[in-house]
């Protein structure tokens, strides 16, 4: 059962989705943390967990056996909690994700301000964008004037104070959403948890510092931030033209 078909009550949290993760991380620190996704809900937003410990006696059995799960004695918990534990798990080299960032947002300005002068982007009285034919449209008076191609790279909601990844949102489809995937790659490759995970506590800024990686990741020539009803939606452009040719 996945975290987004049951939910639960937590003391600290309230209510939140079921997760379920392993006794060792529960109340450890350092110790790891592995993933099991469900093929059925390959993005799954708290898939269960448990520390390298039980890692190494799952790879010894073979299988979650008696023993392999005994000793995991699985423990359930609400979704805020798990992400805490995560974070407080979860190991990483801080210094190869702050490079990556770095490099990745200097890729982006470069980018960003070839697209924004030759597309005059700050200039246009209207912007539209459209998910199912992958398009953000800026207008006019009433007419559209420049087309981009575009990828959806995630949001950030100012309710819950956190950024999901595009490839997690229910909401959005599939082709539109596809490709925010080989950030997600990249991030089980190299250990890092804002680029693997689903979502995270997070704010705007992170918003675009993730924009800023999945960018050099595709080679977009640009990017662009929409306002939503509880916050904002990060894209990247990875083309654009001029609708009316005398332009």
């Amino acid at each position: 059962m996945s975290d987004h078909e049951r939910r639960i009550s937590c003391g600290e949290h309230g209510e939140g989705s079921a997760c379920f993760v392993c006794r060792h991380l529960k109340d450890g620190e350092g110790l790891g943390f592995n993933v099991g996704y469900d093929p059925e809900c390959p993005d799954e937003l708290h898939p269960a967990a448990w520390c390298d410990a039980c890692e190494a006696l799952l790879e010894e059995e073979g299988e979650w056996t008696e023993r392999a799960q005994a000793d995991a004695d699985i423990q359930l918990l609400c979704s805020a909690c798990y992400e805490l534990i995560r974070a407080r798990n979860w190991r990483q080299d801080d210094e190869v994700l702050v490079e990556l960032i770095s490099s990745s947002f200097a890729y982006l300005q470069a980018q960003q301000e070839r697209f924004m002068a030759d597309y005059r982007i700050g200039s246009h009285e209207r912007w539209d964008w459209d998910q199912h034919s992958g398009t953000l449209l800026f207008s006019q008076a009433g007419q559209p004037v420049v087309e981009c191609r575009i990828d959806f790279v995630g949001s950030f909601s100012n309710r819950s104070d956190s950024w999901r990844w595009a490839w997690a949102n229910d909401s959005f489809v599939e082709p539109v959403k596809a490709r925010s995937r080989e950030v997600r790659a990249l991030g089980e490759e190299l250990g890092l948890l804002p680029l693997a995970c689903a979502q995270w506590a997070g704010d705007p800024v992170d918003g675009w510092e993730m924009t800023a990686v999945m960018a050099r990741q595709l080679g977009a020539i640009g990017a662009y931030r929409v306002p939503s009803d509880s916050g904002f939606l990060y894209m990247t452009v990875s083309e654009a033209r001029w609708l009316d040719a005398s332009t």
